[in-house]
């Protein structure tokens, strides 16, 4: 039977390549739960260190302390590309191919998923046989419900506003590759956080505010190279209520040395923000979607490079807090130039 080229990659059967799904959830079928593991507590206190900028308060517990919010899961990768690309052979010329990752999450993230986000191919550089395609899928959860309070109570009194952080986690991503001897090759780690922001006594009778910080983290082992860190936001149409664009930052795509970035925004009548240090280039995607954003460093490096972005919207009074969507990913290659 003739093969076709499918995501860049070469697929030896079309009538299977054309039954592939666009999201597969992580479940006990192509995980494991290692938390309990010699391994899985290593990978606890290496993520409470690699979030310690953006979450001291994680680095300062205990790893048995971790484990009670968050648990590590090995995910099969073969068994989750088989899904999306069913008869292709997922290697690179190489013959290196993403054989498991190691994920950290909260214990209260919902739906924990692989799906395909479409942000590569906005990419002016992207090359469909390197990235993008069905076979290096987008990592997706939702965030855990929040408690649900008046975020614009009456007083009794006047007030004065002031934003409020009600809600705030990490989570971690280790993708590992193999080369055709099954060996270890390639390992890149992107460490995501976020934080949620409502503005209180905004003195608005319509609207409530609120804000997510999106920052991620991401670094190589094994001697290869970093070529891109992206994290992405976007809210949860299932389970909360309509958003509207309020403000969000950075503005646009950016290049040049490393230096600080600043990624305020207003949220309703005051403002929220705070800085990263961008190096090279980041890529920024607003989409038409109210409260819909990612962002992605991108270029080849051997250390650790940060992206960040933050989301500022406006939700009808009395409909809830907003309810966010997560996707992150990063890539590593072994390459000379």
């Amino acid at each position: 039977m003739a093969a076709m080229l499918f995501g860049g990659l070469l697929a030896s059967n079309p009538a299977e390549a054309a039954t592939a799904v666009s999201s597969v959830t992580v479940t006990s079928v192509n995980s494991g739960d290692i938390t309990a593991s010699v391994e899985g507590k290593s990978e606890l206190a290496e993520f409470g260190e690699a979030v310690r900028d953006e979450a001291p308060e994680l680095a300062a517990r205990s790893v048995s302390d971790l484990a009670v919010d968050y648990r590590v899961l090995k995910v099969d990768m073969k068994q989750v590309r088989a899904q999306f690309a069913p008869g292709v052979a997922c290697v690179d010329g190489d013959g290196n191919s993403r054989a498991e990752d190691v994920i950290v999450a909260p214990r209260n993230a919902e739906n924990i998923r692989y799906e395909l986000s479409g942000d590569a191919q906005r990419d002016p550089n992207y090359d469909p046989a390197k990235q993008g395609n069905r076979c290096d899928p987008d990592l997706f959860w939702d965030e855990g419900a929040s408690p649900e309070v008046d975020d614009d109570p009456a007083a009794s009194a006047p007030v004065r506003p002031y934003t409020e952080k009600y809600a705030s986690a990490c989570f971690a991503r280790k993708s590992q590759w193999k080369d055709i001897y099954g060996i270890y090759l390639e390992v890149s780690y992107n460490d995501s956080c976020w934080s949620d922001y409502v503005t209180k006594y905004d003195g608005n009778s319509s609207w409530n505010y609120y804000s997510v910080k999106a920052p991620s983290s991401c670094h190589i082992a094994r001697g290869t190279y970093l070529t891109s860190c992206g994290h992405g936001v976007e809210r949860n149409a299932a389970k909360g209520p309509v958003v509207k664009w309020d403000d969000w930052a950075p503005a646009a795509d950016s290049n040049g040395d490393c230096r600080d970035k600043g990624i305020s925004v207003s949220v309703g009548p005051l403002s929220v923000g705070g800085s990263y240090t961008h190096c090279e280039k980041q890529n920024i995607y607003k989409y038409a979607e109210d409260g819909k954003m990612s962002s992605y460093w991108k270029g080849k490096v051997t250390g650790t490079r940060a992206t960040q972005h933050q989301v500022s919207v406006r939700v009808a009074q009395n409909a809830g807090r907003p309810r966010w969507t997560h996707w992150i990913n990063s890539d590593a290659c072994v390459c000379y130039k």
